[in-house]
């Protein structure tokens, strides 16, 4: 790791809905980590007023960039990791701080960020990602997540996304998945280092490119490269973002008085 008197951090934060409580988001960082960098990605298919609002909003606001490269996402399929990994690429290009920690617009501190800076220095080395076998997913298919196809939006076109993965399996058009990836699965909420960004090649790793119509590949795609890629002993298999999902795969909110455990630093749609 490089040798630095203090650990920096830049948070990349997916967005698609409210201006406002983006910038609550992006005020609450900037005060209370100095040194860190804010990057945004706001969904394309989002609207252009609402970009527009939060590029103005934005547009003095120092440490903070609002990307103009967009992509337009789709829940549960390939474009999620690649707005990630444009946040990734310009925030890697750009400030080449120690840590990249990714994060929705509905994520807040739930400590102050001055703790989750000591935490990555007390472990600077480390990065903190899941990286588990399929058992980790609660419900639905697992190794068919990636065998199969999925060339359709689940949410805008259930019966075609139903279909279409039933006529594979029927006909047997499985991909051939090559043997030396083992994907492995976690939450899309990860804290990688800079060392590990630029060891595994996760900018331009051609392995990156079975997973485009794999599902949900934001559980999977970043996870596998960096388990493929990195020493063991460097990974911490766990999330600094609490989160939690019903049986729908919908994220729940957070109880009042819910008690976070230590390595816990932001919180998906918590009560603030």
């Amino acid at each position: 790791m490089r040798n630095s008197p203090q650990i920096t951090v830049s948070y990349l934060v997916l967005c698609h809905d409210s201006p406002e409580r983006i910038i609550r988001l992006v005020m609450k960082i900037l005060s209370e980590d100095e040194t860190g960098h804010v990057l945004i990605h706001f969904d394309k298919n989002s609207p252009e007023s609402a970009y527009e609002e939060l590029c103005v909003s934005l547009k003095d606001t120092t440490r903070c960039t609002v990307l103009a490269n967009r992509v337009k996402c789709g829940w549960g399929q390939w474009s999620l990791v690649e707005a990630s990994l444009r946040m990734l690429e310009d925030a890697f290009s750009n400030y080449k701080d120690d840590y990249y920690y990714l994060l929705s617009e509905y994520c807040y501190p739930v400590k102050p960020l001055s703790e989750l800076k000591s935490f990555l220095a007390k472990n600077k080395g480390l990065s903190f990602i899941e990286c588990e076998p399929s058992s980790w997913i609660k419900g639905g298919i697992r190794e068919d997540r990636y065998l199969y196809r999925h060339f359709f939006n689940k949410k805008k076109s259930p019966l075609l996304h139903r279909w279409s993965y039933r006529l594979q399996k029927r006909i047997y058009f499985k991909k051939k998945w090559p043997k030396d990836i083992e994907v492995m699965f976690g939450s899309q909420w990860w804290c990688i280092s800079h060392d590990h960004i630029a060891e595994s090649h996760l900018l331009n790793n051609s392995d990156m490119n079975e997973f485009k119509l794999c599902w949900v590949p934001d559980e999977c795609a970043i996870q596998t490269i960096i388990f493929k890629n990195i020493r063991r002993d460097k990974i911490v298999s766990q999330s600094l973002t609490y989160n939690d999902f019903d049986a729908q795969g919908i994220a729940m909110s957070v109880s009042l008085d819910y008690e976070f455990s230590d390595n816990v630093f932001f919180s998906r749609k918590n009560f603030v």
